[in-house]
């Protein structure tokens, strides 16, 4: 009978976690109405997964207790003592998790926003001190029931007001064109490159040993520096505040997968971080599938568009098939990793396969940059972050400690050849420069160890070999060269949302007041900025460009 009662108390612990993390949830999905009936749907589905193994949790943590204690512990079948005492230590678990995707998805919330998560932190500090009290009042003082009153209706009034914080998130509003605006000619050219996963922990080195010389030429003759990344670094958030300037609480593209939950009209895109949701897929109880959601303000392209701009872009996503490599792409594979012709493992399969799309995908860039002659290109290769992912550990060994000194020498210049690889495709567009063209490099973000924790997560989620990844948003790096950019200059502080609007300052182009990129003027040379002001406009969501007639 006393197993049943905790039983009971603890599937009550668990109803209310649920009833937390659906707040949570509901919170993060920021392109998400409240609706009350889908709220009930995603409360059961957490009940029935999360709230079992915190009602387990409660049980075990129970009789754990009362055999510490050596005390026979009474109960009653709903006890005020037991949730007083497990919602606080559950709402203390919850903060972490609270906190912890905050941080995590800081760059989704915009102010009003955070400041409402501030406020609900601080009311679930004080719910978790005032429940500890409450249970030390009730034992302390005669075991007046007026504390345990006191305690659940404050409880229940602040979830309320959760609720209705969550049902007057502010609103997302359609922009109204309310000008026209004429466009203009465009005479300038600009290269931009992206190779994810560059890291200044990797191209300081080889630049000092001689090992990328056009690499080496943009330290030397051009401008260059950390680029300050978003959280999350998923490529969908990444890719469009690189495209508009703006952060992901004003682009709203936050997702790539939706997961769809008991029926297909209770689906989400963000799922709380540290909680292993997507591997409820495994269990059969989550479906997910592609995001399709529409852009919902103008990026670059649409601006370059509308002012007649001609452009090559060939960027994520990577909508490219398995590499079927062309004899002159394996002979230049086997160039640079001569020492693994024979093997065959998992690992080096990854690597080959990267070798081979990014080769072929920037050689199809080249071959459509000369016949279709734009003013603007600009491409996106992931091969290396693929690489640093499965090899990282062979570079650093020491950070791991526990790898075969046979792979160490084996594949411990993996990335450092794949960092060749990426100094010979910039030679070919540094090569081919004309002489009023600005070229870019950058990386999203960089890349960093894998904890050992998470290492654990991997082998137990059948991912052995992985040894890195960006998850946490290390800096990626940017290099700036042209006849308009200051030499050999160290910049710090540059943003990924702030290329966008500094490319539309460098083209002569007006720069929206509500990106929250600014133009990064220090890249240039005194001459171009004195000559060039930055020219403003409120938002190009909200002006229609008349093209000139041809």
């Amino acid at each position: 009978m006393k197993f049943l009662k905790v039983l009971i108390n603890s599937l009550i612990s668990g109803f209310f976690f649920s009833i937390l993390l659906s707040l949570l949830i509901l919170e993060l999905n920021i392109n998400l109405s409240f609706r009350i009936f889908f709220f009930g749907q995603l409360t059961l589905f957490l009940t029935i997964t999360y709230g079992l193994l915190i009602s387990l949790l409660c049980l075990v943590l129970f009789f754990i207790f009362q055999f510490i204690s050596g005390k026979n512990i009474k109960i009653a079948t709903v006890s005020p003592s037991f949730l007083s005492i497990s919602f606080s230590l559950l709402i203390v678990l919850f903060l972490l998790l609270f906190k912890t995707n905050q941080d995590y998805y800081l760059s989704f919330f915009s102010p009003e926003i955070r400041n409402l998560f501030n406020s609900q932190t601080i009311i679930l500090t004080l719910l978790a001190i005032f429940g500890l009290i409450a249970f030390y009042g009730f034992h302390r003082y005669k075991k007046n029931i007026y504390f345990f009153w006191v305690y659940f209706s404050l409880l229940g009034v602040l979830i309320i007001f959760f609720f209705y914080q969550r049902l007057n998130y502010p609103a997302l509003s359609e922009p109204v064109k309310v000008a026209n605006l004429d466009a203009k000619i465009i005479d300038k050219k600009l290269t931009i490159i992206g190779l994810e996963g560059l890291s200044f922990d990797f191209l300081i080195p080889l630049i000092n040993d001689g090992k990328l010389p056009n690499f080496s030429w943009f330290v030397e003759n051009g401008t260059w520096g950390k680029l300050e990344t978003l959280s999350p670094s998923e490529p969908l958030a990444l890719n469009n505040s690189f495209n508009t300037g703006k952060l992901p609480a004003k682009h709203r593209q936050i997702s790539i997968f939706k997961y769809l939950l008991l029926n297909p009209n209770a689906e989400i895109e963000i799922f709380p971080h540290y909680t292993f949701f997507r591997q409820l897929e495994r269990l059969g109880l989550l479906r997910i599938t592609a995001n399709q959601s529409a852009p919902i303000t103008k990026d670059i392209w649409e601006i370059f568009k509308d002012n007649d701009i001609s452009y090559l872009k060939r960027d994520w996503p990577y909508q490219r098939g398995k590499a079927s490599p062309s004899e002159k792409t394996e002979k230049l594979f086997h160039s640079f990793f001569q020492e693994l012709q024979y093997e065959t493992s998992d690992v080096f399969n990854k690597l080959q396969e990267a070798f081979f799309r990014d080769y072929e995908f920037e050689e199809k860039v080249m071959e459509d940059k000369i016949q279709t002659q734009p003013q603007l290109v600009y491409f996106l290769l992931n091969g290396l972050n693929i690489v640093e992912t499965y090899f990282y550990k062979y570079s650093f060994p020491d950070l791991f400690g526990d790898i075969n000194q046979e792979e160490i020498n084996k594949y411990s210049s993996v990335i450092e050849k794949y960092y060749q690889f990426y100094d010979l495709i910039i030679g070919k567009y540094l090569a081919s420069m004309k002489e009023d063209e600005l070229l870019i490099i950058y990386s999203p973000h960089g890349i960093e160890p894998l904890p050992l924790w998470k290492r654990v997560v991997e082998r137990f989620l059948g991912n052995p070999d992985v040894s890195a990844y960006h998850e946490n948003a290390p800096e990626g790096v940017v290099f700036f060269y042209g006849k308009s950019i200051a030499k050999g200059k160290n910049i710090e502080g540059t943003r990924l949302i702030d290329i966008a609007p500094t490319l539309l300052y460098y083209l002569g182009l007006l720069v929206g007041k509500d990106m929250d990129g600014i133009v990064r003027s220090s890249i240039f040379v005194d001459e171009f900025t004195a000559e060039n002001p930055v020219p403003y406009i409120f938002s190009y969501d909200e002006v229609t460009i008349k093209k000139k007639p041809k």
